[in-house]
């Protein structure tokens, strides 16, 4: 149970010519932009509802294959859970800080996103503040060198903004859909995501 908590938790928590451009190049650089304007609606909608704890909304944008590892589901049920019980850091902001070109591969396209997520985690032991700096240097430890935690003793908060990249995937018709680098990584013998992918990313 612990670990579908954890990998549920995961799936939480973007030139110009000066030549006179043909017909066919007017196309190209129209659906582009076209593209590009999708996949940041797509983006914001799927960072909305993880702010917001839809759950819903937000498994609509997972790539599907995901659900391979754990049904749809009992991913929603996981999380909506999970936020019930306020346990989970509060997500309360993300900066999609770059998005790459977007780049075709052998079943559609895909962008890599870098991103900011900041979170706030409500301490569950407030009146013992020997345990906080414990919770505290162990939240240090989890998160890594890609993590700045601070610690909020007034209100008893953790305050984590913590760099991630995530890929977005588009394939026919399905619109853009979003997976976490790490999670790809992580699950690459699986072969979830695309080899053509995994293969071009570090």
């Amino acid at each position: 149970m612990k670990k579908v908590i954890l990998f549920s938790l995961c799936m939480l928590a973007f030139s110009a010519c000066t030549a006179t451009p043909n017909s066919k190049k007017i196309s190209v650089i129209t659906e582009k932009t076209t593209e590009m304007s999708h996949l940041k609606n797509a983006l914001n909608t799927y960072s909305n509802a993880t702010i917001n704890n839809d759950v819903t909304t937000l498994l609509s944008f997972v790539y599907p294959k995901v659900f391979t590892l754990i049904s749809k589901e009992r991913m929603k049920k996981t999380l909506t859970n999970v936020y019930a019980s306020r346990k989970a850091p509060n997500i309360t902001d993300i900066d999609h800080q770059k998005i790459s070109s977007i780049m075709p591969y052998d079943a559609g396209l895909y962008s890599i996103i870098d991103s900011k997520m900041t979170m706030k985690l409500k301490s569950p032991v407030v009146d013992n503040e020997k345990l906080e700096v414990l919770l505290y240097d162990r939240l240090k430890s989890q998160m890594g060198t890609s993590a700045e935690i601070t610690h909020d003793k007034r209100n008893h908060i953790f305050i984590i903004k913590k760099k991630s990249q995530i890929i977005g995937i588009k394939e026919g018709s399905e619109g853009w859909k979003f997976v976490g680098y790490e999670q790809a990584k992580k699950y690459a013998s699986k072969k979830v995501i695309p080899q053509s992918i995994m293969k071009n990313l570090k």
